[in-house]
């Protein structure tokens, strides 16, 4: 026992060293952790807690609020830093690890397997890359993974307090669906296929508990959806394209589009499951063999817990293979049966040993417990490698650098064709994004021409400030300025970027 909790103390401290330890060095990066921190510092000062606004004027619809919320919630308590910023990806991070070890071991009944499992999700690279930089994935995996654990609580053989697992099911999808929306339907597709290749999907379904647990789902998960349709006119609609129709069956977004697109989930899961993955790349002459028997799919069939890791993981990734849109973290819930299909693999490898013997073996298992060290000790120090790398992603970089310029007297800034909201993070409050384009990226509130705001500047007699970053949008933004007979002092900043000073006054 003591053993026991000796690994799970040290288990936690690593956790929270990978999740925590240099977690708010690092500025924050366009574009993602621009839009969400943008649209969050906007939501605070306009006192909005349920419609996000992205600047003094775009309504920013992309995702639903539970990631502001966990940004403003880590604001609150530390403060207007990036660690705060940070905070709660972290703290899901930790959440959804500890989740896998519990679904872990409550699949297998082996505390290895389950210290294993969390261990192996944690030092993955992906979901220790995805823990901080802030995007609604991190907090995706977690609900996917929490759901996973109630579904398998409420559907394996001699399960209990089935109704309650149900209900916490029910809950957790309600809450992936708050975090990214339909998205998180995607995983409960492979706990369907489960039911039905065990056949125990009518009888899980059809009950009168179903309605209760529907209601759940309904009004955590559809609650802010039905408010929000209900103040802003035509969200509704848009969120039936961005969030279902636009991502799955068409490429208006440019997301790797097209059966071609799905090979960016290849190396996300080899390369972003690092170092575990080389237990499976040793095996896979084996593994391949053993596919192609009859046997093998008869005894994976008559498994519960393999079907359902099996299910877990291919299914959803058939769907997002499938899908119009698709980005390497979109994957990242698959690396929770990843996990733990490693460390079932590996565990069968060396043999059934108690994980007490862990600490008390060491002459055995000191090679191990050397390489995991120096693992996280590399991803950790990478945390702080970043923060220093020059990037022109670096909106506190950025900010600095414009403020030797311009100063810090009230201005709105205009990004041209690349989005620089972070800045909003760092006290340039008025940041309009702004486009050359006749067909822009589509969004609720539509991009503004370039040409269109020279008019309003001119009209209302603004300071019209626009940075453009390209040689190629540098020399066309100029000319439309050209065009409009509008002078401007160029100032050249790093990383190919201009500060265009429009003399709007003249």
């Amino acid at each position: 026992m003591k053993n026991i909790q000796v690994e799970v103390i040290i288990l936690t401290i690593c956790l929270l060293c990978l999740a925590f330890v240099f977690q708010g060095t690092r500025a924050i990066w366009q574009p993602d952790e621009g839009y969400y921190v943008g649209t969050t510092v906007t939501m605070i000062e306009k006192g909005s807690l349920t419609i996000p606004y992205l600047g003094e004027d775009e309504i920013f619809l992309d995702k639903p609020p539970l990631i502001y919320l966990g940004i403003i919630g880590g604001l609150k308590l530390f403060g207007h830093n990036e660690f705060a910023v940070r905070f709660f990806h972290g703290l899901s991070f930790v959440l959804t690890a500890a989740m896998v070890g519990l679904l872990a071991y409550s699949m297998f009944g082996t505390k290895k397997i389950g210290f294993l499992s969390c261990l192996i999700y944690a030092t993955m690279v992906i979901p220790f890359i995805a823990a901080n930089f802030v995007t609604p994935d991190t907090l995706l995996s977690l609900w996917t993974t929490a759901a996973a654990f109630s579904f398998w609580q409420s559907a394996k053989p001699n399960a209990k307090r089935i109704l309650l697992w149900k209900l916490l099911l029910c809950l957790f999808v309600g809450l992936g669906f708050l975090a990214k929306g339909p998205a998180v339907l995607i995983p409960c597709g492979g706990m369907f296929v489960f039911l039905v290749l065990r056949k125990k999907a009518f009888r899980y379904f059809i009950n009168p508990f179903s309605i209760v647990g529907l209601m759940v789902f309904c009004i955590v998960g559809f609650g802010w959806y039905f408010l929000v349709s209900l103040k802003i006119p035509g969200s509704l609609s848009y969120f039936f394209d961005s969030q279902i129709w636009g991502r799955l069956f068409s490429g208006k977004y440019h997301r790797n589009a097209g059966l071609t697109g799905a090979l960016i989930y290849l190396p996300i899961l080899i390369f972003g499951s690092l170092p575990w993955s080389h237990i499976w790349l040793e095996k896979r002459k084996a593994l391949f063999a053993d596919i192609f028997k009859r046997y093998w799919w008869i005894n994976k069939y008559n498994d519960p817990q393999i079907l359902f890791l099996m299910s877990l993981f291919f299914v959803p990734l058939i769907i997002l293979c499938l899908a119009q849109s698709k980005l390497g973290l979109y994957a990242l819930p698959l690396f929770a049966p990843f996990a733990i299909a490693t460390a079932r693999f590996w565990h069968a490898k060396i043999g059934d040993i108690e994980s007490g013997h862990v600490i008390t073996n060491l002459k055995r298992y000191g090679r191990f417990l050397l390489l995991t060290g120096t693992w996280i000790s590399l991803l950790i120090v990478s945390k702080l490698a970043l923060a220093y790398y020059p990037t022109n992603l670096d909106m506190r970089a950025l900010s600095e650098e414009i403020a030797k310029v311009v100063g810090k007297d009230n201005y709105e800034l205009g990004t041209v064709d690349e989005r620089a909201d972070g800045l909003i993070f760092y006290g340039i409050r008025e940041v309009e994004h702004l486009t050359k384009e006749d067909d822009p990226y589509p969004t609720y509130t539509k991009t503004e021409h370039v040409s269109a705001e020279v008019e309003v500047m001119t009209r209302k007699k603004e300071r019209g400030i626009f940075l453009v970053h390209g040689a190629n949008e540098i020399d066309e933004t100029c000319q439309l300025l050209s065009k409009a007979n509008v002078k401007y002092q160029m100032i050249n900043l790093s990383h190919q970027r201009v500060l265009l000073i429009l003399q709007l006054h003249l």
